[in-house]
C-alpha cells in the first residue's frame, strides 16, 4: 500500500466513546461545554433501544438544550403488528418526557413506497434535511440509529456530513455524531421477513454500478457478514455476480467464536457455491467501526491498485451485520465517493423485522464522533 493513500485517510485518528460509564463521561463533558445545542435524530420505532440513546445524554448531560426530531416510518406494505405500534409510541412518550423545557420534539414522516409501489425510502431519508441552513443554529447533530433500518440512516448520515464537509468550508459547521445502543447478541435473534426478491443498490452509493460504460470491470464483493442474513447475501451475490468476494468476519468479539458460527452458517454459500478463497476473509473488531473502516478501506485500495493495470475494478461493499459494524461501512463508502475508486454499496431490503420477548437485553452505548471539531486540524 502505497505511503500518499494511507496519509489521506480521513478517520486515522478518531474519537469513540464505548460503554455505560465512557459514553456518559463523554457527553457530561461534551455537552456542558461552551454554549452547546444538539440536534437529536431518532427513530420512531419499537425497538427497545430506541428511547436509550436521548434518555442516557440527557441524563448525562441535563441542561443542554436539545432539539428532537423523531422519524415515522409509512410503509404500506409492512408488517407492523399493534403491539410494535404500542411500543413505538412507548420510546416516543419516554423520549418526549425527557425534554422538559430545553427542547422541543418533533416528528417528519419517510415514506418507504412513492405511489406506483416503488422503494423511495433511501432517496426520501437523504432529503428529510434539503438545506444545510437547518443545521446551522446547533453545535452538534446526534444521529441515534439505534432504531433506524440502513435504508434510512445510511443516506441520512450520508446528507448530514456532507451538509458538515460543504459548511465547514465557509464557515462554522456542526459536530456529527452517531449513536447506537448495541447489543450483537440481541441483533443475533432479530428476524426480517419480506425479504426482498432482488437486490439494488443504495442511494446514493450507487457509484459505478449503474453505468453501462463500466459492465465490463470486474466486481470485487466485500460483504460484513452476521447471523441469519444468508438469504441476503444470495440474492446480493445475484445482483453482483461477483469475481472476487472479501467477507468480513467480527473478530474481536464477545463472543470469540462468533466469527467461527457464522462462517458455519454460510458454509455452503461461501465454499460449495463461491469457492471463497479462505485467505480473503478479513477480520474486524465487533465493537470499533473505525477497525471496520480500515480494513475495507485496506482492501478496497489494494484491489484498485491491482487491477488498475488491466483496466481497473469496482468494489461494492454490503453491511449484512450489526449496526456498530455497519457504520464502519458507511465510512467508507461516504470517502470513497470523493476519490478515483470505483465503489458502491449493494443492499437488499425487507419489510418489517420481529424481536422475541423473551429475548435478552444486554445493551453497550457506544458514541461515534464522524466530524467536527476534533478532526479540525491545526
Amino acid at each position: 500500500m502505497s505511503a500518499p493513500l494511507l496519509d489521506d485517510m480521513r478517520w486515522k485518528d478518531y474519537v469513540l466513546a464505548r460503554g455505560k460509564a465512557e459514553v456518559a463521561a463523554f457527553w457530561k463533558a461534551h455537552a456542558t461545554e461552551k454554549d452547546r445545542k444538539l440536534l437529536f435524530i431518532v427513530g420512531r420505532g419499537f425497538d427497545p433501544r430506541a428511547s436509550m440513546g436521548l434518555l442516557g445524554v440527557r441524563t448525562a448531560a441535563p441542561k443542554c438544550p436539545i432539539d428532537v426530531i423523531g422519524l415515522d416510518y409509512k410503509d404500506e406494505f409492512s408488517t407492523g403488528s399493534a403491539e410494535h405500534r404500542t411500543a413505538a409510541d412507548q420510546n416516543w412518550t419516554k423520549i418526549t418526557s425527557a425534554m422538559d423545557s430545553l427542547g422541543v420534539a418533533s416528528v417528519r414522516e419517510i415514506n418507504f413506497r412513492s405511489e406506483d409501489g416503488r422503494r423511495v425510502a433511501a432517496r426520501n431519508s437523504a432529503d428529510l434535511f434539503a438545506d444545510a441552513d437547518e443545521l446551522t443554529k446547533y453545535t452538534d447533530v446526534v444521529i441515534d440509529i439505534s432504531a433506524m433500518p440502513r435504508v434510512v440512516y445510511f443516506p441520512l448520515v450520508s446528507r448530514l456530513m456532507y451538509f458538515h464537509d460543504e459548511l465547514a468550508k465557509t464557515g462554522k459547521s456542526p459536530n456529527i455524531h452517531i449513536l447506537v445502543s448495541e447489543d450483537p447478541k440481541l441483533d443475533t435473534v432479530i428476524r426480517e421477513y419480506g425479504v426482498d426478491e432482488t437486490a439494488a443498490y443504495l442511494h446514493p452509493f450507487e457509484g459505478p454500478f449503474i453505468q453501462e460504460s463500466k459492465g465490463g470491470q470486474p466486481a470485487i464483493w466485500i460483504p460484513v457478514l452476521g447471523e441469519g442474513r444468508t438469504t441476503q447475501f444470495q440474492r446480493i451475490h445475484e445482483l453482483l455476480k461477483a469475481q472476487e468476494v472479501c467477507p468480513i468476519l467480527p473478530s474481536p468479539a464477545r463472543n470469540p467464536r462468533r466469527g467461527d458460527d457464522i462462517v458455519m452458517e454460510y458454509q455452503e454459500l461461501l465454499f460449495d457455491q463461491l469457492r471463497v478463497d479462505p485467505r480473503n476473509f478479513i477480520y474486524a473488531s465487533e465493537l470499533n467501526p473505525f477497525d471496520v473502516y480500515r480494513q475495507v478501506r485496506r482492501a478496497a485500495l489494494h484491489y484498485h491498485e491491482v487491477l488498475s493495470l488491466i483496466g481497473g475494478c469496482r468494489v461494492a461493499l454490503s453491511a449484512l451485520c450489526s449496526k456498530v459494524m455497519s457504520v464502519g461501512i458507511l465510512l467508507v463508502a461516504y470517502e470513497l465517493k470523493t476519490t478515483e475508486i470505483q465503489s458502491g454499496i449493494a443492499h437488499i431490503e425487507c419489510q418489517s423485522y420481529d424481536i422475541p420477548k423473551e429475548a435478552p437485553i444486554d445493551v453497550e452505548p457506544i458514541s461515534i464522533w464522524v466530524a467536527g471539531e476534533c478532526y479540525d486540524k491545526a
